[in-house]
């Protein structure tokens, strides 16, 4: 297939395909005799992991490093990463779930200060903020 027609099916800009290819993320296309890359199938299959990676966190930059000598996906470095992959958002879950709590604190304790018609005394507030681990 033609980089139009691979562009079309994977979602991807023309250009953005030209840039895996020359970073070795995707096979060479081949030439046809009038010069056009041609792709295969799986080319395809490749873009479409590239996305999925991406989607996870993955950085292209790191793609190559779950490459074995040969250029195919290397089963256990992938298995790696994605445990390290699982314990990262694991721990951004815990840092939003902290930060979400001190939101609703802070509501709670701004609105019943309002609703007695004051401000949040600044020595009170400032150990809000002393106490605010975002």
């Amino acid at each position: 297939m033609k980089i139009g027609e691979l562009a079309q099916r994977s979602g991807l800009p023309a250009s953005t395909i030209r840039f895996y290819e020359q970073k070795g993320l995707i096979p060479n296309a081949t030439r046809a005799t009038n010069g056009y890359r041609v792709y295969d199938g799986e080319s395809l299959d490749r873009l479409q992991l590239i996305k999925f990676g991406q989607s996870l966190g993955f950085a292209l930059e790191e793609l190559p490093t779950l490459m074995n000598a040969k250029g195919n996906w290397d089963h256990d470095q992938i298995m790696h990463r994605l445990q390290q992959k699982e314990q990262e958002a694991e721990a951004l879950l815990q840092q939003l779930t902290l930060k979400k709590q001190r939101i609703s604190q802070l509501m709670t304790q701004l609105g019943k200060t309002w609703q007695s018609g004051q401000c949040m005394q600044q020595d009170k507030l400032a150990e809000i903020l002393t106490n605010t681990q975002f």
